[in-house]
């Protein structure tokens, strides 16, 4: 079978074609939530949904709970950084907050915890 270069440039040209339509559908197809003052932070959950849930048990166990001022930490900590990262170095220097039965790194479970205030 001989290949022609018109055969190879369509192959290629619909391969392209269909990664970026595979790239852009995954794109839109991801649920869409209300705006809010924490979407620069939020955005690094993949599923906002399942961190919610555990924020309703971080929040349970707080009296008080400054979202903005929560915010504002959480961009200082997450700086230059993701979120995984972040969590490690608060794993590693013990920085770690309890919510029935959950012990999470401080900066996730507080994330988690945006999360649930943002979807109430």
């Amino acid at each position: 079978m001989k290949l022609s270069r018109r055969t190879i440039l369509i192959g290629t040209g619909s391969v392209a074609v269909l990664g970026g339509f595979g790239f852009e559908a995954s794109r839109l197809l991801r649920k869409r939530y209300a705006p809010t003052p924490f979407d620069d932070l939020l955005s690094q959950l993949d599923d906002r949904d399942a961190y919610a849930q555990v924020g309703e048990a971080v929040l349970a166990g707080r009296r008080r709970f400054d979202a903005m001022a929560v915010a504002e930490g959480l961009r200082q900590k997450l700086k230059g950084s993701d979120l995984a990262t972040v969590a490690v170095r608060d794993a590693a220097s013990r920085t770690l907050l309890e919510a029935q039965g959950w012990v999470l790194p401080e900066s996730e479970a507080l994330l988690c915890a945006l999360a649930a205030k943002a979807s109430a």
